[in-house]
């Protein structure tokens, strides 16, 4: 291996190891502290700034057909049934509703279904391929709303669409408990020599359902690279750094770090996102999302990736970018998905490219170094 290659594979197996980034959780917290020091360890002071939130803590959670019971996670931003749960026929048009769900999206039927007053409770298959229990993020997690929304893995979409067909009873209980908590974002900075220029902003999620270890391990590499790089040098412009907590949750660590510093969504030069499932072992869709042509120019001097997809510039795919677009402000981010996304099954080593990654770490930390050095 490379020396890069070193760094990047001890990092995410150090991520993995930690257990589940759910937001709030005592995982969470202990990783702020874990990427803080390493950080610190390249050179560059950190600190952890906090938020406060409710966090969600499912509870028993699971529908029940002929005896037969199948778990399952409760969607984020949803209301909840009580211990009892609801019973009613199943089916999309039925006292439950039946849903094919991929991680994130929804068909308008879905979303609409959400609102009714007519169903229930909604049962969502997760479809992802190979077939696991993958969890939507929660938009809506600060307003959540709608009736309760049951998740359960697409290993028991066959099952279930039968029982439908059938106009099966069905017993669902979706639980969850709101705690107050709070997470970390992950800030650390270096001063560049003419503090009349505009900084920049490389931000990366750090939270996740699961242990994340692509979803999440390529862009937490991928940003120490980039201070280390920028540490050994003196740029011209200051470059903040920014991991925050709060990814499945509607970027509220994101949305944090905005209300305290107002200026920087359109003061900023750019803001450089790390996203989703940087350098995947196993169908790994890479896309490249850029405000401006500019940007783009850039960011293709350096990614030569050929599986790498350009979005038109000024369009967003998802992920954080998605609030630097909505507040007008000029980004480049790389997002992206692969096989076991939003699964468990997301582990190091298996569905790491380590190769791949530290290509794109270096690649972005030496687009950074150039737009930190423009004039």
């Amino acid at each position: 291996m490379t020396a890069i290659e070193d760094r990047v594979s001890e990092i995410i197996r150090e991520y993995d190891a930690q257990g589940w980034h759910r937001t709030g959780s005592e995982v969470d917290t202990a990783s702020a502290h874990w990427l803080a020091e390493r950080a610190e360890q390249l050179g560059v002071e950190a600190a952890l700034e906090s938020l406060p939130l409710q966090r969600v803590d499912p509870g028993e959670n699971y529908i029940e057909i002929d005896g037969r019971r199948i778990d399952g996670m409760p969607l984020f931003d949803c209301s909840y049934t009580g211990p009892g749960g609801v019973t009613g026929i199943l089916g999309a048009n039925a006292d439950i509703g039946l849903f094919d769900l991929a991680p994130n999206f929804g068909d308008s039927a879905y979303h609409q279904a959400r609102r009714s007053n007519d169903l229930a409770a909604i049962v969502a298959i997760t479809t992802s391929n190979p077939a696991a229990l993958a969890p939507s993020n929660a938009p809506s997690f600060t307003e959540p709303f709608g009736i309760p929304v049951l998740q359960v893995s697409a290993e028991e979409k066959f099952w279930l669409w039968v029982n439908a067909a059938r106009g099966a009873v069905a017993k669902v209980v979706a639980t969850a408990t709101r705690t107050p908590a709070r997470a970390f974002n992950v800030v650390a900075e270096i001063a560049g020599s003419n503090a009349e220029l505009p900084p920049i902003v490389v931000m990366t999620p750090r939270s996740g359902w699961w242990e994340c270890a692509a979803e999440r391990g390529g862009g937490i590499a991928g940003w120490l690279e980039i201070i280390r790089t920028l540490s050994e040098t003196t740029p011209k412009r200051t470059v903040k750094f920014l991991a925050s907590t709060g990814h499945e949750l509607g970027h509220i660590g994101l949305k944090s770090f905005i209300n305290s510093n107002p200026d920087l969504p359109i003061g900023a030069s750019v803001w450089v996102h790390l996203g989703a499932s940087i350098g995947a072992a196993v169908n790994w869709s890479p896309h490249l999302q850029t405000s401006d042509a500019e940007m783009e120019t850039i960011a293709l001097k350096h990614l030569t990736d050929s599986q790498l997809t350009i979005v038109p510039t000024g369009e967003v795919r998802g992920g954080e970018a998605e609030e630097i677009h909505g507040r007008g402000g000029r980004y480049l981010s790389i997002v992206g998905g692969h096989a076991t996304f939003h699964q468990q099954a997301d582990r190091w080593p298996d569905a790491v490219n380590v190769t791949a990654t530290a290509e794109y770490a270096a690649a972005i930390a030496t687009i950074v170094l150039e737009l930190a050095d423009a004039k």
